[in-house]
């Protein structure tokens, strides 16, 4: 009786070594027997490649990059910005066959050109690869201008084909008529036509085992909008997927697994978790386009069989807010697994109860916890619905606790204990980068640890429970520190509240960081404040879990919370102002000096604190229409200007002066009717009346220059609309004449078979 191909990978990789390159290491683990390399290793909706043509792509690839000079020999460091697509997984093994170090971006960093710029100057790249699905126009004239002053040797295209059972075919054919218009001015750095003029080019392959920085993943940049790199070595890689190797209890899911790849290939949950780790145990990985932004990602789970899914919060939070009819078919699974942030006992039940519902019966929910400097999955949990824990670290990792209070770091022997959790394995990132330190390591009993600025508590028995973020704090001007993610922790545990996250917001009269609490509650509408009220009394006056100087001062209720790639709550986006909602100042009411419940009141409300909102709304306006650059006030970059009609944003910095003084003037006038209001001297009043008057005579000279630029803009902007219309017309015409030729095909269900690339 034949052995499951994956239990036969999975023997085999216990054997193999894990200090090779990686693709050598990928292609020893499925060259035991032949019919691993016969096994299904991709499925993208439009083909299925095996394991022997999987390397034999990479190999294609790795042709036209060593024709191209993208190898080890230039010391070539590549950036790869794309999709979660076959051909990217291409790009980047087959770079690492070269020898080439790949640093992979994050796909939405396409619509920003200066954020990819930056990162080519800052990571010092060679090279530049991203897909058509991507190709905005003005990143890709952006890189060809300044291909010589970024020092950029070859700028290549991507053509990522589109197709399957998630896809529409109108959508299909549209992304095929816009890369062959692109292709009628770009066709020399297309990789189809290159891969056909380099085919019988030989492959430099690398001479080295195990590079220090063969990989360049970034962080989610959750709280500074921008990530992080991280360097990763071939040998890191590969050591961070052997553990799952060890574990007994994942055993049945090394038969014929297949799973599904959904986040961004820029950091390790993507790439390292979602596609190394299964193509070493032999699965099957489909590749759905867009991953799980793709509105129909869940028609891929029964069209391609997946087994094991790795999810994140927000794909079924998605999911459970489509309408009742979904076709919803979760028959296939075996396990799940949740990553990118901690999952509540409440969250689980919700998500169990989903997949149950919809016809998977005896899944395995976990919920994977890990760091992107040891190489993704740290802990698994179990599958225990009523437990909130972290679970068990993987074989290979050790774990340390630092106790704040008494200064010291404790093990696993000094159970039961609470601390800051730190980390260390193995697949431990680089911590430089052409010499500079972007990892910063702590140095106990003579071995590297990485903080995860997460505080836990460890249990006798091994086992890892969340209590919140460590060094998500800010200091109040007394120096009092205020713990964001224990707060978020315990707010998000009460009834009735979905998610939410804590911002620091600068309190203009006092100087001073106060915390707002930006809050979504499951019922929403008018019962969400009363939602809200109850849940900080059950946590700071019942249960009294936490100190009343760790109060939020502020709540924000808003419909929906943005999140990141990974499922977490955005607070860059919030501290953005990207989320809209209404405000409202928390007030403490007490009996007998205690303090027993809390009030919600709309900010406004209150005359005395008029002024300090007055402020804070006009520095909103001015940051938001102003072209500020980082200067020796600290004020950080707005690019939305970029973004901007250039002449409508100087009229409002025209107008920003009368505005501001107007608004200022009106709410100021209110306030002095109130006799609480502390007052201003009369001669200040007069001098901002006359300052007024000046910003109005020099709006209306401005004005009249701005209004002649205007028309001569508007007349170039008529023009480029004609020639827009004209192109698209011209794309639509195309787009009707290939439909005709396409067999009609319901969106919901198709009866083709996707042709199997042999080698």
């Amino acid at each position: 009786m034949d052995m499951p191909h994956g239990s036969a990978s999975k023997r085999a990789g216990l054997r193999i070594k894990q200090n090779q390159k990686a693709w050598k290491f990928l292609q020893s683990a499925n060259s035991a027997e032949l019919r691993d390399l016969n096994h299904i290793a991709l499925r993208d909706g439009r083909c299925e490649y095996t394991y022997g043509s999987l390397f034999r792509q990479w190999e294609r690839y790795a042709a036209v990059f060593t024709a191209l000079g993208m190898t080890e020999l230039s010391s070539a460091r590549v950036g790869l910005l794309g999709s979660p697509c076959a051909e990217v997984i291409f790009s980047i093994y087959g770079l690492n066959m070269t020898g080439a170090e790949v640093s992979v971006m994050a796909s939405y960093s396409a619509f920003n050109p200066d954020r990819v710029m930056q990162t080519i100057r800052e990571e010092k790249l060679t090279d530049f690869i991203f897909t058509d699905d991507f190709a905005q126009v003005n990143l890709l004239n952006a890189l060809l201008a300044h291909r010589a002053e970024l020092g950029l040797r070859n700028v290549l295209l991507l053509h990522v084909p589109m197709g399957g059972p998630t896809v529409h075919p109108m959508l299909a054919a549209a992304q095929e008529a816009r890369y062959q218009n692109s292709k009628g001015w770009f066709a020399p750095i297309c990789m189809d036509t290159l891969l056909a003029a380099y085919a019988d080019q030989p492959v430099h392959y690398a001479s080295q085992e195990s590079s220090d920085t063969a990989f360049i993943l970034h962080t989610s940049g959750t709280t500074g909008g921008m990530g992080k790199p991280v360097a990763l070595s071939d040998r890191a890689f590969n050591t961070a997927v052997s553990g799952f190797w060890k574990m007994e209890e994942l055993q049945f899911l090394f038969d014929d697994p297949v799973s599904g790849l959904i986040v961004d290939l820029s950091n390790v949950y993507g790439l390292i978790d979602q596609v190394h780790l299964p193509l070493s145990l032999g699965a099957t990985v489909a590749v759905v386009p867009a991953g799980a932004l793709n509105p129909g990602f869940y028609k891929a789970i029964p069209a391609f069989g997946i087994t094991v899914l790795f999810s994140i919060n927000a794909m079924f939070e998605h999911w459970m807010k489509l309408p009742e009819k979904t076709a919803f078919d979760f028959s296939s699974l075996r396990a799940v697994v949740l990553g990118g942030s901690a999952v509540s006992v409440k969250d689980k039940r919700r998500y169990a109860d989903f997949l149950e519902k919809h016809g998977a019966h005896d899944v395995l929910l976990m919920n994977g916890y890990g760091v992107s400097e040891l190489g993704g999955a740290c802990c698994l949990s179990g599958a225990d619905l009523e437990d909130d824990s972290l679970g068990y670290t993987l074989p290979g990792v050790e774990l340390r606790l630092y106790d704040e209070e008494e200064k010291v770091f404790r093990s696993r022997a000094d159970a039961p204990c609470t601390g800051v959790l730190y980390l260390n394995s193995g697949a431990l990132a680089t911590p430089t980068l052409d010499g500079r330190e972007i990892l910063k390591l702590e140095t106990i009993s003579r071995r590297p640890f990485v903080t995860t600025n997460d505080l836990v508590r460890l249990d006798a028995d091994g086992k890892i429970t969340y209590l919140g973020r460590a060094n998500r704090y800010f200091l109040h001007e007394d120096g009092r520190k205020y713990e964001s993610g224990r707060v978020e922790a315990e707010i998000a545990r009460q009834s009735g509240i979905e998610s939410c996250g804590i911002v620091p917001v600068l309190h203009k009269l006092h100087h001073d960081n106060i915390p707002m609490l930006c809050v979504k509650t499951l019922g929403g509408g008018e019962d969400a404040v009363e939602t809200v009220r109850k849940a900080l009394r059950q946590v700071f006056c019942v249960d009294k879990t936490l100190a009343l100087d760790q109060l939020p001062l502020q709540v924000l209720i808003a419909e929906e919370l943005p999140r990141n790639a990974n499922g977490k709550i955005d607070l860059y986006a919030i501290n953005q102002g990207q989320v809209s909602g209404q405000r409202y100042r928390v007030e403490t009411t007490s009996f007998q000096k205690r303090v027993t419940d809390f009030r919600l009141l709309p900010l406004g409300d209150d005359a005395a604190d008029m002024i300090q909102y007055v402020f804070q709304d006009i520095a909103a306006d001015m940051k938001a229409k102003l072209p500020c650059h980082k200067n020796d006030n600290n004020m950080e970059e707005n690019n939305t200007m970029k973004n901007m009609n250039p002449f409508a944003c100087l009229n409002g910095i025209n107008q920003m002066g009368s505005q501001m003084m107007n608004l200022l003037m009106a709410q100021l006038g209110q306030a002095g009717q109130n006799p609480a209001f502390f007052g201003m001297p009369q001669n200040m009043a007069s001098g901002m009346q006359q300052m007024n008057q000046m910003f109005a005579t020099m709006n209306q000279v401005n004005q009249q220059s701005c209004q002649m630029v205007q028309q001569m803009f508007n007349q170039n902007c008529q023009m480029m609309q004609q020639m827009f219309n004209q192109n698209m017309q011209m794309m639509g015409d195309f787009c009707t004449r290939l439909m005709e030729t396409v067999p009609q095909a319901k969106a919901e269900e198709t009866s083709e078979t996707p042709a199997v690339v042999e080698d």
